[in-house]
């Protein structure tokens, strides 16, 4: 298919996709102005982004939100990084070995459940209110799907493709590479997308609790003081906007250039290499 095309095709399903929250936004503004909804509570959304333009210094007042989406950013993209590094490799040794699977498998059962933010009252007593409690709580809340994905994708692997790169003179790394990580790339990535999504959730109540000066829910809990219900709305919005991006431009990005190309290039095919 010609590029232009393509990016039309893009844009299409970028449109259709906004269109939603287009008319949701519309019935919003729509009700607060003919007082259906009370704006002191529900402000319109033409006022939480004239709210957003002030906080942005784009106003010539002081820009504090860019430093509140940093400071959130870098927590949460620490966190999820971590939960990788120790997710990923664990959830491939639980995955190949069973008498692994069978001791680390009660201790998962017992872990997935629990919501991370209930560890934040802990870890605020172990090593009090600041950076090093909100990255471990959001940790705490990425590791968990991310292995439990991992875990699953590669169990889900077949051991005919594994036999076949061994009698073909394959080595571990390339059993890893050519069969393992293709092939449980799809719970990979959904398991990265769960751990992303649980961590940025986790991430506001850390920052309530244990936030010092910076990040979208301090920001969003000490507007609650001033009752300053646009501002608690501009965090929200971008809380929601930030996570939407993340899901579906860079994990989205990820998956065009992985799984759909490689599905699209096998049922071109017929499944012939």
């Amino acid at each position: 298919m010609p590029t232009g095309l393509r990016l039309l095709d893009r844009a299409i399903v970028v449109v259709q996709f906004l269109l939603p929250i287009l008319g949701l936004l519309i019935l919003w503004e729509l009700a607060v102005r003919t007082g259906l909804a009370q704006a002191s509570i529900l402000p319109a959304p033409s006022t939480i982004l004239a709210r957003a333009v002030e906080l942005l210094g784009l106003t010539g007042d002081r820009a504090v939100l860019f430093g509140h989406i940093g400071a959130s950013l870098r927590r949460a993209l620490l966190a999820f990084a971590l939960a990788l590094a120790v997710g990923v490799p664990l959830g491939f040794l639980l995955g190949l070995s069973r008498e692994a699977q069978l001791w680390v498998s009660p201790i998962l059962s017992l872990m997935l459940p629990l919501p991370a933010v209930a560890w934040t009252p802990i870890l605020l007593v172990i090593f009090g209110p600041g950076d090093l409690t909100i990255v471990i709580v959001c940790f705490l809340g990425a590791v968990f799907p991310v292995l439990y994905s991992t875990m699953q994708g590669v169990r889900a692997c077949g051991t005919q493709p594994v036999w076949v790169v061994r009698s073909m003179g394959g080595g571990g790394i390339d059993v890893l590479r050519r069969v393992l990580i293709p092939a449980s790339l799809p719970a990979l990535i959904t398991g990265f997308k769960l751990g992303m999504a649980h961590s940025w959730r986790t991430l506001v109540a850390a920052e309530m609790l244990a936030a010092l000066t910076s990040g979208l829910g301090y920001m969003i809990f000490s507007a609650r003081s001033y009752m300053d219900v646009s501002t608690m709305f501009v965090g929200v919005v971008c809380l929601a906007a930030i996570g939407m991006a993340i899901e579906h431009v860079l994990f989205g990005t990820l998956e065009r250039a992985t799984i759909h190309r490689w599905y699209a290039r096998d049922a071109g095919t017929g499944g012939r290499q």
